[in-house]
């Protein structure tokens, strides 16, 4: 029975600590998930700094603002998964202390009974005078192994005992940094709070000094729709002459046993989906792909077929993947390019100044233009998409590593 009490507990101990681990593991990517949220505040707020400087509310600034404070929510309801994780790390931590608890009366108990049975032959007369009164020799030597190994098992039950007072010490060390932690999160919490209702204090202030442009920007929102749908019809044009091309290469591959370029590139871009590195070095999304609310203009919605990513001043683009330039026009006074990457082609537009020339083989992370920045309102954005063959769009933020 004691044999049977025994493996359970070991089981359950062993049950607890993996189950600790998992809890652990789960808090550091959360810790690593806030560095990442606090990372891009920042670049937020340097952001807004650089577009706000004497001039007046823009689109852009609401833009900004309104993703710093998409941000900061995220990271206040992250800082409360991680509160979460810890509670039940320490709950784990609980059940592991009990179960170690139980194991330690388990061996206590063992130990004491090892003790009457030592008491029973102790002195070294004794048990000298339990191995002569053997009746033979064999009995002798069993009688022998036998002190042996009560002496063994007393040292073994003495350092299980120490052993499970070491482990019970951790646990309750670790809980009362646990806690800790925990009072130092609810402080950056609160702390994330009010400086939360005050960016949406500036923010609903922005909008409402915008609602005076409103004939203005919903001017620029059709300027904007004609221009991306005069580009669109650019795209899907070249795209449908690219794949034409593709597909007259592979037949000729077929026909020389080769292997086709274009679609082992286009098997190696897709086996990269949501690993791409990001078109920037540093920035953040701040227009989202497909339909969405203008941001100051409620009954508007946009499409996009991109993202938007707002970086800093005289940022460069840079491909996400190896490919080749096939097509570079202009939009609005700035220049676009296309690069293709087998059937998959990534678009970059509002660059100021182009790197590269059509037909140019690019590698990841190749430089390929300077994103521009507006003058009047400081913003340097640069649109991305992702373009399949059968000319449809896909959501690039899905695409690239955060």
């Amino acid at each position: 029975m004691v044999k049977n009490n025994k493996i359970l507990l070991s089981l359950l101990f062993f049950f607890l600590i993996s189950v600790s681990g998992r809890s652990q593991s789960s808090v550091q990517s959360l810790e690593k998930k806030i560095q990442s949220i606090q990372k891009d505040i920042k670049l937020a707020e340097k952001l807004l700094k650089e577009t706000s400087k004497d001039k007046e509310t823009t689109i852009n600034q609401v833009t900004l603002l309104q993703a710093q404070i998409n941000q900061r929510e995220s990271l206040i309801k992250t800082y409360q998964n991680q509160v979460n994780a810890i509670n039940k790390d320490i709950q784990n931590n609980k059940k592991e202390i009990s179960a170690l608890e139980a194991e330690l009366a388990l061996y206590r108990k063992e130990y004491s009974n090892l003790l009457v049975i030592s008491y029973r032959n102790k002195g070294k007369a004794n048990n000298l005078l339990f191995i002569f009164s053997s009746e033979d020799f064999n009995q002798a030597m069993r009688r022998m192994r036998y002190i042996q190994e009560l002496n063994g098992l007393v040292k073994e039950k003495i350092e299980e005992i120490d052993s499970t007072q070491i482990k019970i010490n951790i646990q309750l060390e670790k809980n009362e940094r646990n806690k800790k932690e925990i009072e130092k999160i609810l402080s950056e919490e609160k702390k994330e709070k009010a400086t939360l209702l005050k960016e949406r204090d500036n923010l609903n202030k922005d909008i409402a000094s915008l609602k005076k442009k409103e004939s203005q920007i919903q001017k620029d929102i059709k300027k904007k729709e004609n221009e991306t749908k005069e580009l669109k019809k650019q795209i899907e044009n070249i795209i449908a002459e690219e794949i034409r091309k593709a597909k007259e290469r592979e037949e000729a591959s077929k026909k020389n046993n080769v292997k086709s370029v274009d679609y082992s590139l286009s098997s190696n871009f897709a086996q990269n989906k949501g690993k791409l590195p990001y078109p920037v070095e540093q920035g953040i999304i701040t227009g989202k792909y497909g339909l969405s609310q203008h941001p100051t203009q409620k009954k508007v919605t946009v499409n996009n077929n991109g993202i938007d990513i707002s970086t800093t001043k005289g940022a460069k683009a840079r491909s996400v993947f190896d490919g080749e330039i096939c097509f570079i026009t202009s939009q609005g006074g700035n220049n676009v390019i296309l690069i293709r990457h087998g059937l998959y082609f990534t678009l970059y537009s509002n660059l100021e100044k182009v790197f590269v020339k059509v037909g140019d083989k690019v590698s990841t992370g190749q430089e390929i233009g300077r994103i521009h920045t507006n003058v009047s309102d400081g913003k340097t954005i640069l649109h991305f998409e992702i373009w399949q063959e059968n000319k449809t769009t896909v959501n690039p933020a899905l695409w690239i590593k955060k």
